[in-house]
């Protein structure tokens, strides 16, 4: 037995007894200081009863005796510590502090976890140190026994003391409670990252042995709060042995985001500043997709309805929840059915169980009728159903007993489903969301030419209503707040009708995404070609082309991720503004709030609102509207409506947005009349408009530029090619 001890551990019998240890110094510092894992442990364990007791164990039979309600005694916790391969002394030292901090009432397991987890986020370069250290010490405790463990913990030795000659010599007897702060902004942010992935990779066969395996865990848990400093990391060092100065300016930059907390919303400028670079784009698109994935399975799943459905000169009619509605394309009205093989399905679907495309029916003598909506087959058990009649069907169902003698009236009802299963459809045409906390709770939005309906089911609200909302922008704020699901990517086309700047730009970064592949692909197509036949002439130049392609569509998808900080939406989302929101894109805090009071954009700098320090001001006669404007008190609608507030009740100021400019005024400004070519962005063809004529001029027709609507006012932004100016 004593040769597969680790030496500076200790031996556990079965009694639970605990042979004293022999040979190591127990005054030892890191012997006597326990680490928060193991305060954690020792909690857990004095929390439990029942589990074993200090009785004797009797006779033959050497477990511990279990009495139900008896608390842990400090051996019980000791026998088990040590079991764990905990050193005996650590193990001791471990319960003597939580005792002291029980009999002081200072939870001292509380205070230590709950200082833990205010340190989640805080991934330094001394507490790296610190647990590296540890883990050596808890290994050096280990490192006298001659078994297979020496071989193991010598290895892991040898990594760790590596690692620690990679650490700042300032860290070797320094306070480093002092020193922390100092020394993280002293050194490269990097270092700690790369220290970490190093160790966690090369201490991976050896994650048995306890020291090592709470150096890992305390690695991951700072991965997984830091997850974006490390990916970060990861690519400056991919990049570190290049050389160029496109390479040194993107890894200065992405280093001094190592120390930044609000690291996300930095890290897209960094990418736009350097659009190139494949590392950034693809953290880029990570971001993107975490966000739309916690956004869009919040709260809520999307769920497939079955219903009997009609259809007649009216429409399609069918059932949701319980009511009866006919939709034909244009409305959703409740409807009155007399047609009772539409009763007869709708009782059958309520009787049968679904799981995806399979209903099924559980019946007596472990009998289940499973009947597939796609492929339409039916059976029982091995046995196929799907082309006997509806007679031969209930004389299966009795000649099993499948209903039982009780339920008999069950068999009609299974045979008037099926006699009329062709009645049953997939509502594809419609979207319902089903909450994921409340499975009675939905959400179903049934699109029409003018608006979506609404159909709102809360049972334990007593709410089951049908609505029209009559814009896309409207739906989505009203799902969003009735089932908390994101159902943007779902109405996209909508939304892009009306405008919606969000919209548009992810349907922009849709399409950039889908020509990077497209390009990608084609670009291992020609590299093929030249590796194949050699290089040539005309693939040479196929290739320069592509790569000239993709670098600007880049450019042009990392430019997407920042102008999101130029629209209204934008600010919106921002919630409470503070001074540094101001300019948080090349579109202004003020212009937007110009554009959208209405001003001539032409004339930022002589009409509209304007910020000094924290006011917002009226530009033209100088006076301030809010004198703490940008002091994280107002969110963008509210800076909009004191503004508007503002220019309707002082007459001191020259411009008054409450009156409507006319068109002469616009023409005045330097604007030309234009007339819409085709349909869309809420315009009709021919449509008058009016554009600035210098705008106009200087744009190419794919460029996007705005456009006055002079019945109301409105600004557009669309196409230039998409427009005709009258001569």
């Amino acid at each position: 037995m004593e040769n597969i001890v680790n030496e500076g551990q200790t031996q556990v019998y079965a009694d639970g007894g605990v042979t004293p240890q022999a040979g190591v110094d127990t005054d030892a510092s890191y012997l006597n200081n326990p680490r928060q894992q193991l305060l954690d442990i020792i909690h857990v364990l004095f929390s439990q009863s029942g589990r074993m007791s200090d009785v004797a164990p009797t006779g033959k039979n050497m477990d511990h005796k279990i009495i139900s309600g008896a608390p842990m005694t400090d051996n019980s916790v000791l026998a088990i510590l040590v079991g764990m391969g905990i050193p005996q002394q650590m193990a001791m030292s471990g319960i003597a502090k939580y005792r002291t901090g029980q009999s002081s009432k200072a939870n001292i397991y509380t205070e230590n976890n709950n200082q833990k987890n205010n340190n989640k986020m805080n991934f330094t370069l001394t507490d790296l140190y610190e647990n590296v250290k540890d883990s050596i010490n808890g290994l050096k405790a280990m490192d006298t026994d001659r078994s297979r463990v020496s071989y193991s913990v010598k290895e892991s030795l040898n990594i760790l003391e590596e690692a620690i000659k990679a650490f700042p010599l300032k860290l070797k007897n320094a306070d480093l409670s002092s020193i922390k702060e100092e020394l993280e902004s002293s050194v490269d942010p990097d270092l700690k990252f790369k220290i970490a992935r190093n160790l966690y990779t090369k201490l991976a066969q050896s994650t048995w042995l306890n020291p090592i395996s709470e150096l890992r865990e305390y690695i991951m848990e700072s991965y997984n709060n830091a997850k974006w400093h490390f990916r970060i990391s990861e690519s400056i060092e991919r990049t570190g042995n290049q050389k160029g100065n496109l390479i040194e300016s993107l890894n200065s930059d992405l280093s001094s985001l190592l120390n930044e907390s609000d690291i996300k919303s930095k890290f897209s400028v960094i990418a736009a500043k350097h659009p190139w670079s494949l590392d950034t784009k693809a953290i880029v698109n990570e971001m993107n997709t975490e966000d739309q994935k916690v956004a869009s399975t919040a709260n809520g799943k999307v769920v497939k309805v079955l219903s009997p459905v009609l259809e007649s000169e009216d429409g399609l009619t069918f059932q949701l929840h319980g009511k009866n509605y006919t939709y034909n394309g244009k409305t959703v009205t409740e409807a009155s059915v007399t047609d009772t093989r539409f009763f007869d399905v709708s009782e059958g679907l309520s009787m049968f169980t679904r799981n995806g495309d399979i209903l099924s029916l559980h019946g007596e003598n472990n009998k289940t009728l499973t009947y597939n909506v796609t492929e339409g087959t039916l059976s029982m058990g091995k046995v196929d159903l799907s082309n006997v009649s509806i007679i031969e069907l209930k004389e299966s169902l009795l000649a099993t007993n499948f209903s039982g003698y009780r339920n008999q009236w069950q068999n009609d009802k299974i045979c008037k489903f099926f006699e009329s299963i062709d009645l049953v459809c997939e509502l594809d045409n419609f979207t319902t969301i089903q909450n994921q906390e409340f499975a009675d709770v939905f959400l179903t939005m049934i699109g029409v030419e003018e608006g979506v309906y609404i159909n709102k089911v809360n049972p334990g609200m007593r709410l089951n209503e049908m609505t029209k909302i009559n814009t896309a922008t409207e739906t989505v704020k009203l799902v969003k707040e009735f089932i908390n699901f994101d159902i943007s990517p779902i109405l996209s086309e909508r939304l892009i009708a009306e405008n919606d700047e969000a919209a548009i730009i992810e349907n922009k970064r849709k399409d950039l995404t889908d020509a990077l592949t497209f390009l990608e692909e084609k670009k291992t197509e020609v590299e093929a070609a030249i590796k194949k036949l050699g290089e040539t002439e005309e693939l040479t130049e196929a290739l320069n082309i592509l790569e000239e392609e993709l670098k600007e569509k880049e450019i042009e998808l990392a430019n997407s991720f920042i102008s999101e900080a130029k629209t209204t939406a934008a600010f919106q989302k921002m919630g409470k503004l503070g001074y540094n929101d101001q300019m948080s894109g090349r579109k202004s805090l003020g212009r937007t709030l110009s554009e959208d009071l209405g001003f001539n954009p032409k004339k930022e700098f002589t009409e509209g609102v304007g910020f000094d320090n924290k006011e917002m001001y009226d530009v033209k006669s100088s006076k301030t509207m809010i004198k703490d404007a940008l002091d994280n008190k107002y969110t963008y609608d509210e800076l909009l409506a004191a503004a508007k507030a503002w220019y309707s009740k002082n007459e001191s100021a020259d411009t008054n947005v409450s009156e409507k400019k006319s068109k002469d005024d616009y023409l005045n400004d330097g604007f030309v009349e234009a007339s819409v070519k085709k349909n869309g962005q809420g315009l009709k063809k021919d449509q008058e408009v009016l554009v600035s004529a210098e705008e106009y001029a200087s744009l190419g027709d794919d460029d996007m530029l705005s456009v006055i609507v002079p019945k109301n006012g409105k600004s557009i932004v669309m196409p230039k090619g998409d427009l005709a100016v009258k001569i």
